[in-house]
């Protein structure tokens, strides 16, 4: 669902451009604790449609860069969040494309998906200013999910979650200090329940925008999600760390 196409059909059933597990409701628990400050500049590290990215900006945590690969994704961005900054550039190469250091940076959903895990983690902090924070929202393997992954149509579906005691490592070894981890696995089992009831909701909707193997892959991918949950080998976390 990370594609252009994939991310339209997932926003018409988060009700907004979100393509992370619970939308607005998830964005406020990330950056609940976090004061907010006009002057502060937070990087969206694959913000795909822009929808988190301009939430945080109009609801006063800071000024916002997105950053993500998918250009289709970013085009549409740009034209329907005009006061949000947009750069086309992988994670890792963040040092040699954006203009600036960022006070808070963070990747929701996103980290699961990097081929690069710890490359990234060394190129955010390079863009990272003295003190600053790194907030991953992300799947968390329980444990046994690497041995029973979740594949539809020979795809693997989430194939790098968070591995508690590997990010902690990773995140120290890049310039990191880990702050904690809060786990979210029942905040994950609630949310991705909803979801599934609002695909069914939607069947039509999405049948009409995208055909039935759109909807088929929709309820392949969402309700395997969370029966990987509620198997107890999926969870999610809340990974918080500080440049060192």
């Amino acid at each position: 669902m990370n594609s252009f196409a994939g991310k339209r059909l997932l926003a018409l059933v988060r009700d907004g451009d979100y393509a992370h597990a619970g939308e607005e409701e998830a964005i406020e628990r990330v950056f609940g604790d976090l004061p907010k400050r006009s002057d502060r500049w937070l990087l969206d590290v694959g913000c795909g449609r822009g929808g988190t990215a301009d939430y945080l900006r109009k609801r006063g945590w800071g000024r916002v860069v997105g950053l993500d690969r998918d250009g289709e994704s970013l085009a549409y961005a740009r034209a329907r969040y005009p006061e949000v900054e947009f750069v086309e550039r992988e994670a890792c190469a963040a040092p040699r494309y954006l203009p600036r250091r960022f006070t808070q940076i963070y990747l929701l959903n996103v980290y699961y998906a990097l081929e690069a895990q710890r490359d990234a983690l060394l190129a955010l902090r390079q863009v990272a200013e003295e003190g600053a924070e790194l907030r991953i929202f992300d799947y968390l393997d329980r444990g046994g999910f690497a041995e029973d992954p979740l594949e539809v149509d020979g795809e693997s579906i989430v194939p790098h979650p968070v591995v508690t005691e590997a990010v902690s490592r990773d995140l120290a070894a890049r310039g990191w200090r880990l702050l904690s981890v809060e786990l979210l696995s029942e905040e994950y089992r609630g949310w991705y329940a909803a979801l599934a009831r609002r695909i069914e909701k939607r069947a039509p909707a999405i049948v009409d925008r995208g055909g039935e193997e759109a909807l088929a892959y929709l309820r392949a991918v969402y309700r395997g999600i969370l029966g990987k949950i509620e198997a107890g080998l999926l969870g999610g976390v809340l990974v918080r760390a500080a440049a060192a």
